[in-house]
């Protein structure tokens, strides 16, 4: 296995700690293993920075690690086509190469990058992107400099659409079915679609890029290569909020992988914790289902469950704020540092019922027992729906679903192992149960309409046919758009799940963990391809394993709230479909998002503030079938 990580530094438009960026980087990134290859000055224009992705891609064979990492200018063209034209983007993102003041566009799309990106995690699955810059420029405070294009409109409309019509024509069609994000590229990312990244003079370190400066000194703690993407974000939010309040970073792909490494951790119910003055808290209980009594260990950065900063319980759960107290017996809490999180020891979930069958089965009491102390369920005397049941017999264990259909091609011998996996289905099946249920906020937490959610499918021809939120019969394989349209005046934040056939939890909308910011007239759409921009659609799928039959209930559910909410945590895997193709999406890459994760500064409820984060719920709930749809056409 090798590392190795192409280091681009544009250093243009007024930047000065660009080429000092690059070096810090590979100093940083050199106890880690990598060999480095900078590309600043000449050497990266646009011909040098492509030739340079190209000769990483060759190298890279499976198993390596590769990183590429750009200190520049960003920049974006507007559309100045009408809203309700979605033939193409609103926006076309690009770098700033040395080169970009040339003759003709230079800049390098990020429909050029993701097909660099998609080409290179066909070579390796361990890809880190690391993007210092930004798209759109606000005014410079004090001695920071933006690091978006300084001159944003002099580039005309059409010689960037034209760059972009020629990127299309090299992507060469659809291809693959499209995806919100390459589920084997880590994004980091500076800052927000409509924020700015800052350069600035940072006190020890000399002139350099506020991520940047940020990143390295968090990559040179001892310890460092023991985070995961998800709790180095939580550390490097506050530290880039100390030097510049207003830029706000974040990670975008597999996020629970450990630093550079294709290794994960579970994530499922890890929550952000919250220390203020007078508490310790988790925030949006109700979006998260945490409830009183839920106990869960305070892990710190790189550490492990079974060795927490403190087991806590959750007090009571207020305006939307889960306060926190050590279990009984124990002491204060002691300081926590930036980063930690809430892992779920015993939480209630609501105890779903759940029915063992037959009731004289002379292993019924103690298969009941096993469940129960391994699962948020009881076990029902009497007669009243359930959301499982389990079928013992002379051939082992069988699974039910809350229509009768069975979950499993074939029962499971009855042995330790085979209860441990049904144990885990049935855990899987109440955080599906409590995610599909979830209602949108009341009181404090409510939020008005103005976000339409609307669904069609896309037929072969490209036309769409409008589907009711509720009721529909759709057939594997048949592609649904998902639409949200802001008729409001106020920017909101979208995340889109999927809950599956057995289960799963997906979140749909994984190009920003917060949530696809929508401002006010903007629609957006899962998905288009990344590259061409051609409407693609949900692609509906079977899962494996799970046995054909009548059609079963499935869900696409939206959560719009008023402030980024990282609620990627909702999601859980499960039985996977495995699938045919894969694609990659640098398209929105740069205009990655902020993350559910407070800045470094007291949020403003810990000074009595109203910060509650309000929200609403939409669905679209139909049935699915198995087969695929007999005639195309219809």
């Amino acid at each position: 296995m090798r590392k190795r990580a192409l280091l681009i530094g544009c250093q243009t438009g007024g930047l000065t700690g660009v080429h000092a960026d690059v070096e810090l980087m590979g100093d940083v990134l050199a106890p880690f293993g990598f060999e480095t290859t900078p590309l600043t000055g000449e050497r990266a224009t646009r011909h040098g920075i492509e030739d340079a992705y190209r000769r990483l891609i060759a190298d890279s064979r499976p198993g390596d690690a590769a990183l590429v990492y750009y200190s520049g200018h960003g920049g974006r063209a507007r559309n100045p086509a009408p809203a309700g034209d979605l033939s193409v983007p609103a926006w076309l993102p690009y770098l700033c190469p040395q080169d970009l003041g040339g003759t003709g566009f230079r800049g390098l799309l990020a429909a050029s990058l993701s097909r660099y990106q998609e080409q290179l995690t066909r070579r390796t699955a361990n890809v880190t992107t690391v993007l210092d810059c930004c798209f759109s420029g606000r005014m410079a405070r004090g001695r920071s400099l933006p690091k978006a294009h300084p001159r944003p409109g002099e580039t005309p409309w059409e010689e960037v659409r034209g760059a972009w019509e020629a990127e299309r024509a090299v992507s060469g069609g659809v291809g693959a079915p499209a995806a919100d994000a390459n589920p084997l590229a880590v994004r980091l990312v500076a800052c927000a679609p409509d924020q700015s990244a800052y350069e600035t003079d940072v006190p020890g370190l000399g002139r350099h890029g506020v991520l940047t400066a940020s990143l390295a000194r968090l990559l040179r703690r001892p310890g460092s290569s023991r985070l995961t993407w998800r709790q180095l974000i939580g550390q490097l939010r506050p530290a880039v909020a100390h030097l510049e309040p207003f830029q706000r970073p974040d990670v975008e792909g597999p996020a629970d992988r450990f630093l550079f490494d294709v290794r994960e951790t579970s994530g499922s119910g890890v929550l952000p914790v919250l220390a203020a003055g007078h508490g310790v808290f988790i925030d949006a209980a109700e979006l998260f289902t945490v409830e009183e009594g839920d106990v869960y260990a305070l892990v710190g950065p790189g550490g492990e469950v079974r060795a927490p900063l403190a087991t806590a319980v959750v007090e009571r759960v207020t305006g939307g704020l889960a306060r926190l107290r050590p279990v009984a017996g124990a002491p204060a809490f002691p300081p926590l540092p930036e980063g930690t999180e809430a892992h779920p020891l015993r939480v209630s979930l609501g105890r779903r019922a759940v029915a063992v069958v037959p009731a004289g089965h002379p292993d019924r009491e103690r298969t009941a027992r096993a469940l129960m102390d391994s699962a948020p369920v009881r076990i029902v005397r009497a007669e009243e729906p359930v959301m499982a049941t389990v079928v013992l017999s002379e051939d082992g264990i069988g699974l039910l679903d809350e229509l009768g259909e069975p979950l499993l091609d074939r029962p499971r011998a009855r042995t330790a192992e085979a209860l441990e996996l049904t144990g885990a289905d049935l855990r899987r099946f109440a955080r599906a149960a409590q995610v599909r249920e979830l209602a949108s906020g009341t009181g404090p937490a409510a939020l008005d309409g103005g976000l339409d959610l609307g669904c069609a499918r896309l037929l072969p021809n490209g036309s769409e046919r409008p589907l009711e939120r509720s009721g529909e019969h759709l057939f594997r394989g048949d592609q649904v758009v998902v639409r949200l349209r802001n008729r409001g005046t106020a920017r909101r934040f979208v995340s889109v799940f999927d809950i599956g056939l057995r289960g799963t939890i997906s979140l749909l909308t994984t190009s920003e963990r917060s949530g696809v910011g929508v401002g006010p007239g903007e629609c957006y759409e899962l998905y288009r391809h990344p590259r061409t921009h051609e409407l693609a659609g949900v692609t509906l799928f079977w899962p494996d394993g799970l046995p054909e039959g009548s059609p079963r209930p499935g869900t696409f559910l939206a959560v719009v709230t008023d402030r980024p909410q990282d609620l990627s945590r909702l999601a859980q895997e499960g039985v996977r479909h495995t699938p045919e193709a894969r694609d990659s999406s640098l398209q929105r890459l740069l205009g990655d998002l902020l993350n559910g994760v407070r800045d470094g500064h007291a949020p403003a409820w810990a000074d009595g503030g109203n910060q509650v984060v309000r929200y609403r719920v939409e669905r679209f709930e139909a049935y699915l079938h198995p087969e695929r749809r007999a005639d195309p056409r219809f």
